[in-house]
């Protein structure tokens, strides 16, 4: 095995790379007296960029801590401390990254391992937009519960929720599509 084969997704052409949403493609109205690497964020493209990210570091934490179960650490994710705890943080970290990666102009999305098949080419971007919009939003409103109306939810500040919400309602359109051959 070579050392490319392990990035094989750098292999692929850009139109095989090119998942929606597209980084730049808002059709939001522009306001020109903004600077430029104001005008190429996107926090559409950015949510559903950040989540892979966030759900692999949760995952292998999850998974270090198998052999702690039942004695030092919980089962259930959402009361696991260190499996939470990566997840934030990752957060944290990988938000500026990915928004500066965007600031900056930088064709960052050849470094994460996915394509786009032929009924991902086929999505309408702004159908797209609204379903990632409505994920944040809602992620959002339980992030806002979670921290102010619950008692143990104050530990939980980080903006994770709006993000994964929106990936999730990304997936859940992906996922829609795939099932009724659109």
């Amino acid at each position: 095995m070579r050392v490319s084969d392990l990035y094989y997704w750098q292999n692929k052409d850009p139109l095989a790379n090119a998942w929606h949403p597209v980084p730049g493609a808002s059709s939001v109205a522009r306001l020109d007296n903004l600077a430029l690497w104001i005008k190429r964020q996107d926090i559409e493209a950015a949510c559903v960029d950040i989540a892979p990210f966030i759900v692999g570091v949760g995952g292998v934490a999850y998974l270090r801590q198998l052999n702690q179960f039942g004695l030092e650490a919980r089962a259930s994710i959402f009361h696991n401390a260190k499996t939470l705890t990566a997840m934030h943080r990752t957060t944290l970290l990988v938000t500026p990254l990915i928004l500066a990666c965007q600031a900056a102009g930088l064709e960052y999305r050849r470094f994460i391992p996915r394509w786009a098949h032929d009924r991902e080419r086929r999505r309408d971007e702004e159908e797209v937009r609204q379903h990632v919009d409505f994920g944040m939003y809602a992620g959002a409103a339980c992030w806002l519960v979670r921290l102010y109306g619950l008692r143990w939810g104050k530990l939980y500040w980080s903006p994770i929720d709006p993000i994964l919400g929106g990936a999730l309602a990304d997936l859940a359109h992906r996922e829609y599509i795939k099932a009724h051959g659109f």
